[in-house]
């Protein structure tokens, strides 16, 4: 992790040592500047959820692609001899960014084809349950099969003597209140998925829900491919 983020700042150094003095060198390194920072954070799993993936591939386009852009507006040919400084930090920008940019491309493509990483899916995603309902005990885990997979398991019962069949109901009419398209499945149960996210964080998280003898189970689930 520490490397990936020093080779993220190679580009902006490089640039700072290879542009000449001019409106180009402070604009093309703030931009920059601004990329490594959003990558590493990226890879840090600083950014939000929804963007976390988008963002670091995004990052990495830019830092492959700007130093190259930079050069040919700047760049004089008879500065580039080798055995010159600025010529030597120029190349060595040159191969970070094709670097940058089979990475980023890479990464992407694996991301497009395969979907994100999956996590366990929060509570929250029942949003805040009605009164006289509340989760008893959780699980969550992950494994793999043929993809990734993440659940979080919630029993849910009731806190004023309703059977399990009411609180059952209850649970199904919260779901689909909260926007869960909730149909019948193969299992006897109920179960609805729904996308958060958008471009390379796309990802779907599914709930499954059925009766038990003190009130309802729900699964909520996310997978690496979908």
């Amino acid at each position: 992790m520490t490397v990936g983020i020093i080779i993220l700042a190679v580009p902006l150094g490089c640039w700072l040592l290879a542009a000449p003095k001019g409106w180009a060198r402070p604009v093309i390194a703030a931009v920059l500047a601004a990329a490594t920072l959003t990558a590493a954070a990226g890879m840090l799993n600083w950014l939000p959820q929804q963007v976390r993936w988008t963002g670091l591939v995004g990052a990495g386009c830019v830092l492959a692609v700007l130093p190259l852009v930079g050069l040919a507006l700047v760049w004089p040919v008879h500065k580039g001899e080798s055995g010159d400084r600025r010529g030597f930090a120029a190349a060595l920008m040159v191969g970070c960014a094709l670097l940058m940019g089979a990475a980023s491309w890479l990464f992407g493509s694996f991301l497009h084809d395969n979907g994100r990483p999956a996590e366990i899916p929060a509570a929250s995603e029942l949003a805040p349950l009605p009164a006289g309902l509340l989760i008893t005990s959780e699980r969550s885990g992950c494994g793999s099969g043929s993809a990734d997979f993440c659940e979080h398991d919630l029993d849910v019962g009731g806190t004023s003597g309703q059977n399990s069949g009411q609180v059952l109901d209850q649970v199904r009419g919260h779901l689909t209140a909260s926007g869960w398209p909730l149909a019948t499945d193969s299992r006897g149960g109920w179960s609805a998925c729904r996308t958060h996210g958008s471009l390379l964080d796309a990802y779907q998280v599914c709930v499954s829900v059925a009766g038990t003898d003190t009130g309802a189970a729900v699964t909520l689930g996310t997978t690496s491919k979908w």
